[in-house]
């Protein structure tokens, strides 16, 4: 689900790891304490660990969770490698690289509530998302720990590869994995109270054991953020307390953060503005900042429905028929690079294949692969109702009436259209979508977006409900591998899934453009989470 060049960021740079940079005031400049008030144009998905995974919400969740590894607020090369946090250091790895003993001991933290961190705690969270009633998008990533998926096909309640021995947390896999220590570092994994509701509906204040914990939310209005009194670890926590603000336009938001009544946008401004808050306040220079994502934005075609099940020739035509270019503009100043693969840039085994055209559609060849294959030339398209998505729908109800498809288009809330569409049998054709890396592997591209074998009924992140068994045979084959092996296989895999068969329409790689008051110090971007929370701070006077 969504998470998230030209002039003055190069995308390439990002290379093939995660990407921190510090910048901002110095501090010296800086104070401790205070509230960061951040705007959000629409509600987040969820605060409970897992079951969040919008960008908005993982920029929340790494401000309040404790995770077995985690990776520095620091600058430089550091900043990319992962390290202990809950674990006191990494795991011993035995059994022909199948098992993982992590020892937990983090006496200078606590759950918000008072209760004591334990190896419990975190094999709780891995046996609350293997729980079938909770409908965890999180499921994908359990695939290969030993009895995980008998927990999820509800055959049995508890993993039998997750084993507690005192300060030991013990997970078997069922193969050698090349990313599960990334994995694991990801917020899913968050240490929870052992205790904590199996609720499908999310917890709306589950206690934390990080820098901060979720004093209150009431939805589609505000949550509130403070420092969570028991936390004394090495992770920064300068501010007070964080406090959202939710429902005001992007034009009212954007007057917010000039003003200083807000502090930051954290769902973005009017695209039109991004043009005019670089002339006003420049780039990367202390309010206005643009760096890279790993990330890509696509058009998903749903697989399940009548118009594009078994059609791959209409899915080609819709590739050959999208207006790449119009649909960048429409977001704006410096949004980004167009795109027809499902790799981006910085991640291993992408290599540039030129499979459909980037500069305008190519209605010759769209009309060739659309004759005959139209079906009932009607489409539902799903897109959210703020920002470039409305404008970015006509284009493509435009592009695709030019080759016999009437598309009728339906707009949700950010929050709506992702638990609409995530649900198997919604009745949708096509979504705009987007997606940021939750860690720079191909498997998070390909597998997690694309593998039909962990559908379920809810919470899906493969909004093509592509089910392709050929494909499926190679996305786990292509898992299995490690190193250059493991790349080539997902960079020749992902060339030849959009050359056959074009589950998606991908169309760009998008930055990351941030809007800060006036107040704002201390900043720090993460390629994975935005804006780092814990390491923001307010400037003294002048």
């Amino acid at each position: 689900m969504s998470r998230r060049f030209a002039a003055a960021v190069a995308l390439a740079a990002l290379g093939t790891c995660l990407l921190v940079v510090q910048v901002g005031s110095a501090r010296s400049d800086a104070t401790s304490g205070g509230t960061l008030n951040i705007d959000l144009s629409t509600d987040i998905d969820y605060t409970d660990p897992a079951l969040a995974y919008l960008s908005s919400s993982w920029e929340l969740e790494f401000a309040t969770g404790l995770k077995l590894l985690n990776y520095p607020d620091a600058n430089g090369p550091r900043a990319s490698q992962l390290q202990p946090e809950a674990a006191t250091a990494f795991p011993k790895v035995s059994n022909g690289g199948r098992t993982y003993d992590f020892t937990v001991d983090a006496p200078w933290t606590k759950f918000s509530n008072g209760e004591a961190v334990t190896a419990a705690s975190f094999a709780a969270a891995l046996n609350r998302i293997a729980d079938p009633k909770m409908q965890s998008p999180a499921t994908t990533f359990l695939s290969d720990i030993a009895g995980a998926q008998a927990v999820i096909d509800g055959k049995a309640t508890s993993i039998s590869g997750v084993k507690v021995a005192g300060k030991h947390l013990v997970v078997t896999l069922t193969k050698p994995s090349p990313d599960f220590l990334a994995r694991i570092a990801m917020p899913f994994f968050t240490a929870i109270p052992v205790n904590l509701a199996h609720d499908p509906n999310g917890v709306l204040t589950p206690p934390s054991a990080g820098p901060y914990y979720i004093v209150s939310r009431t939805p589609n209005r505000d949550i509130v953020l403070k420092r969570n009194p028991y936390y004394k670890g090495k992770r920064p926590h300068n501010l007070s307390g964080i406090a959202y603000h939710i429902g005001d336009s992007l034009e009212a938001i954007q007057l917010n953060v000039q003003s200083g009544r807000s502090d930051y946008a954290a769902q973005g401004v009017p695209p039109t503005a991004y043009a005019e808050l670089a002339r006003k306040y420049g780039i990367n220079k202390g309010r206005f900042w643009v760096k890279p994502q790993i990330a890509v934005q696509y058009v998903a075609m749903n697989t399940e429905q009548p118009l594009f099940r078994n059609n791959p020739s209409l899915r080609k035509a819709v590739n050959y028929a999208l207006d790449r270019r119009a649909l960048l503009t429409q977001s704006g100043f410096l949004a980004g690079q167009r795109t027809d693969q499902i790799l981006p840039p910085g991640v291993p085994g992408y290599r540039n294949a030129a499979l459909y055209p980037l500069k305008g559609p190519d209605l010759t060849t769209a009309r060739k692969y659309a004759q005959g294959n139209t079906r009932s030339g009607k489409a539902v398209l799903y897109a959210s109702n703020r920002g470039a998505s409305p404008l970015q729908a006509q284009i493509l109800q435009f592009n695709l009436k030019q080759i016999g498809i009437d598309v009728e288009t339906k707009l949700w809330t950010r929050a709506v259209q992702i638990q609409k569409e995530g649900t198997r049998g919604e009745p949708f054709d096509l979504t705009l979508e987007g997606w940021i890396a939750d860690y720079p592997d191909p498997f998070d591209f390909v597998n997690v977006l694309l593998d039909g074998s962990t559908l379920q009924d809810a919470n899906n992140n493969n909004y093509s409900y592509f089910t392709d068994p050929k494909f499926l045979k190679e996305m786990h084959r292509a898992a299995s591998l490690s190193g250059a092996a493991r790349y080539k296989a997902y960079g020749d895999l992902d060339v030849q899934l959009m050359h056959e068969s074009a589950p998606w329409a991908p169309r760009a790689i998008p930055t990351n453009r941030t809007f800060f008051s006036s107040r704002v110090g201390c900043v720090t971007f993460h390629a994975i989470y935005g804006v780092d929370l814990t390491a923001l701070c307010t400037k003294s006077a002048a």
